[in-house]
């Protein structure tokens, strides 16, 4: 079964060089959040408003793309100099050309859901807050159409010969991670850097085997968009101008900086990569490159293309919510009437806090800003309950590059006032950080403020690789739960060792990402992206600012 509450992820035998393998274990039962609540109250018996299936950060990844830096990931390792002033760069993982297998085996686990399991409602609709695709391009924008509508996906770019990435056993570069077995000319084993330090497996055929055409049968329920980073900038941080706005479609892909670079040299170019500075990005022409196959369906996207992609006549809703087909706003509203509350309606807001002008982080434009505040003012009046949805978190709204003339950036502190002055606000889903999380927002001292949670989604790409189930319920006695429940996909678990099937390759992608060397705990328990008890399978409570 998927959802967790039921069955769990957990480490299993560990081999001398520390790598896990995944084992199922017991559910982890719902945790109670009643910070908000007044002394005494707790929800009697609740009836569903809105079940949604949340998926974020999906990152479908054409890992043979010219666009792509994997080389630069290296200076985040644990034993390089540069890890301290660097940080996470996160330009490679070793599951990152298993994406689409991975994606494909969640709309099996979400589809397979059906309810949800705290209220019992069917699942009303999905939504995925961003990321979507990993480097804005339009062949990685419509595998996410045709994975999530259903419709035929051929995972590969370039040759129809061979896979042309990092991971290609014939271009052997020690730091990745290369599925074939390597030898050297006698014979001898070549183990590249995640066998040889970490213990990553072998994988014969994967190279192949991914790249194997396959139908998707889409999402069994309609589904809403929301727009992120990575599916505007090239990378999620740089915009398509200039040297970049071809660099997708080029013949050849940069492998390695040059040998002669000092380490200062390399931290001002990775510091430049990662703030977008025209002076440091300049020199990309001075990468070792390798030949490789160009192509055209790499292009990059604009912010209208993404818009126009979700027009399909079957998209249910329209335009999967995104409000004009021919325009490329893509901030929008969405009502749901509950089945079973008659006299209320859930209002989704959806916002785009995207900044056009680069940087992974975000922040709204004064026009947005606007927009949501009269929305907010018509819920207040109105009696509707709203659900916010974005890509970034409120904490990540700190992105204020404009370009001289453009709207000014509205961040964190100016929102989160605006938020704290609308009761309708009781929820903000959103992704971004690849960290599972649940943040409260609200006075705990003074239980009868306005207060709101927000539910931060992990990625498909990092692990745990999950989704959510998020149920708001509205009970009698004047209180909302909101109930958090984490889905894992349908990969195999343990992994078979096998190649052959998506839930097999799905299988193995979890158990690369729960071994990435740059997040890997010695306690399983304690891994970083996976948040604590109170941010998984949670019931979150708080009063109702529109009570019966």
């Amino acid at each position: 079964m998927t959802l967790t509450d039921r069955s769990s992820i957990i480490g299993g035998p560990r081999s001398d060089l520390g790598y896990w393998q995944l084992s199922a274990g017991p559910g982890e039962q719902h945790t109670s959040r009643n910070e908000y609540l007044p002394t005494g109250r707790l929800p009697v018996e609740s009836r569903p408003l809105l079940t949604v299936a949340h998926l974020s950060d999906l990152h479908l990844c054409d890992t043979q793309s010219p666009a792509r830096g994997e080389f630069l990931d290296r200076w985040s390792d644990p034993d390089s100099p540069l890890r301290p002033v660097l940080g996470i760069i996160g330009a490679y993982r070793a599951q990152d050309c298993l994406t689409i297998q991975v994606g494909a085996a969640m709309v099996r686990a979400i589809n397979a859901v059906r309810r949800g399991p705290v209220g019992g409602a069917e699942i009303d609709w999905a939504i995925t807050t961003g990321d979507v695709v990993d480097s804005a391009q339009t062949n990685e924008l419509g595998w996410y159409i045709n994975l999530l509508d259903g419709g035929r996906i051929i995972p590969d770019s370039g040759s129809t010969e061979r896979y042309e990435g990092v991971a290609d056993h014939d271009f052997w570069h020690e730091a990745f991670w290369h599925p074939d077995p390597a030898r050297n000319a006698d014979g001898s084993a070549r183990p590249d850097r995640p066998r040889r330090l970490f213990g990553f497996p072998d994988a014969a055929g994967l190279l192949d085997t991914l790249r194997e055409p396959f139908d998707s049968p889409g999402l069994s329920m309609p589904w809403l968009a929301v727009h992120g980073n990575h599916d505007q900038l090239v990378q999620g941080n740089i915009p398509a101008i200039g040297e970049f706005a071809h660099a997708s479609m080029a013949d050849r892909k940069a492998i390695d900086l040059p040998a002669h670079w000092t380490i200062e040299e390399i931290a001002q170019f990775c510091g430049a990569v990662d703030s977008t500075e025209q002076d440091g990005l300049d020199r990309w022409g001075e990468m070792l490159t390798r030949q490789i196959t160009p192509d055209p369906a790499r292009r990059t996207i604009s912010r209208a293309e993404f818009v126009a992609a979700h027009f399909r006549p079957a998209a249910r809703p329209a335009g999967h919510g995104l409000p004009d087909r021919q325009g490329s706003q893509c901030y929008y509203r969405h009502d749901h009437r509950p089945a079973q509350v008659r006299d209320r309606v859930v209002t989704v807001l959806v916002l785009d806090a995207v900044n056009e002008h680069g940087g992974y982080q975000g922040s709204l434009d004064a026009p947005q800003l606007a927009w949501l505040e009269d929305e907010l003012t018509a819920a207040d009046r109105e009696k509707r309950y709203v659900v916010l949805a974005s890509h970034h978190t409120l904490a990540d709204l700190v992105n204020d590059r404009r370009e001289p003339g453009s709207s000014r950036r509205v961040l964190t502190a100016e929102l989160a006032q605006v938020l704290d002055a609308h009761p309708s606000v009781v929820l903000w889903i959103n992704g971004h950080t690849h960290i599972t999380r649940v943040t409260p927002h609200g006075d705990q001292a003074d239980r009868t403020a306005h207060a709101w949670w927000e539910v931060t989604a992990p990625s498909l790409i990092d692990f745990p690789q999950q989704g959510r189930i998020v149920e708001l319920l509205r009970s009698a006695n004047g209180t909302l739960t909101i109930a958090v429940t984490m889905v894992d996909h349908s990969g195999e678990l343990p992994w078979s060792g096998r190649v052959d099937s998506i839930n097999a390759i799905a299988g193995l992608s979890r158990q690369l990402a729960a071994n990435d060397w740059q997040f890997r705990p010695d306690d399983f328990g304690a891994h970083p992206l996976t948040g604590t008890p109170l941010d998984r399978n949670v019931l979150l409570h708080l009063p109702d600012p529109f009570p019966a």
